[in-house]
């Protein structure tokens, strides 16, 4: 059994069944555990994301108490449950050796058994990189790191987290001292704090594969010849998981880029399911 992470509140029902869907569509996992995290969702919520369950598809949530996150730097942007993840090792089931950690914003377009069966080793998280090795010694810097710290400022919308040792090592003091102690040099919190506490048990994996976004394409492709560009077609070729990260998202009015078709493309799939079910709207 392979187990899937989602932390959402109720804003994001919609994004996260698109997400799940591709997954199930075409992560190629196989039987599959589904763990939620939130403390907003409604039975009817739920209902309507269990519809996405099946024999090979079992779909559970689990309570966040919003009380022990109390004071922590949040945004309209990154609200509290960017939080959620940190503590998913004391909240997930104990079978639960590994898992498969996706934003809602995250969709999948090809396997991911290559990245679920990583070899973890002695790892805490493997994960991808959208920063250069310039900003994330200033990172490091504003974190309190070392200067030639060698832990990698990593996109947390897309980790394999090891939870059995995460879960061994687990320490919320820690969590809340950082928070204390720096939270006001937050930019990104939950970024930010994996940085500081996990980084130096961080792989990286290939970001152009495992964690894709329009502003990343645009920057691989202003480094490429011409012929070597990446076009769409290749993504579909190449790419496992598209992160539409950012204020720049395909199902908003303003959104540019060129990778919103493979959004659109799993959205209509979604929708299909609903509606051969009669449960559509």
């Amino acid at each position: 059994m392979r187990h899937l992470l989602y932390c959402i509140n109720r804003s994001y029902v919609e994004q996260m069944m698109v997400s799940l869907s591709s997954v199930l569509r075409h992560g190629q996992l196989g039987p599959l555990d589904v763990h939620i995290i939130n403390r907003d969702l409604t039975q009817e919520d739920k209902m309507r994301i269990s519809l996405l369950s099946s024999s090979s598809c079992h779909i559970s949530f689990i309570h966040f108490d919003e009380d022990r996150l109390q004071g922590s730097p949040t945004s309209s942007r990154y609200p509290l449950e960017i939080y959620f993840r940190l503590f998913s090792p004391i909240l997930l089931p104990n079978e639960v050796d590994r898992i498969l950690y996706l934003d809602a914003d995250v969709i999948c377009i090809n396997p991911l058994v290559e990245l679920y069966d990583y070899d973890i080793k002695d790892k805490y998280i493997i994960a991808c990189t959208h920063t250069k090795r310039t900003l994330t010694t200033i990172n490091a810097i504003r974190l309190g790191l070392d200067f030639d710290s060698e832990a990698p400022y990593i996109n947390t919308g897309v980790m394999l987290m090891n939870i059995a040792s995460l879960r061994k090592d687990f320490n919320s003091t820690s969590i809340f001292t950082l928070i204390e102690k720096r939270g006001g040099a937050f930019i990104l919190p939950d970024q930010d704090i994996v940085m500081a506490l996990y980084g130096e048990r961080i792989a990286l994996v290939d970001s152009l594969r495992y964690n894709l976004s329009d502003r990343i394409m645009l920057l691989a492709n202003i480094a490429r010849q011409p012929a070597n560009r990446m076009s769409a077609q290749s993504v579909r070729k190449d790419c496992c998981l598209i992160h539409y990260c950012g204020r720049n998202k395909p199902w908003k009015k303003r959104y540019a880029g060129v990778l919103g078709c493979f959004y659109e493309e799993e959205k209509e799939a979604l929708d299909r399911l609903l509606t051969e079910a009669g449960q559509l709207g």
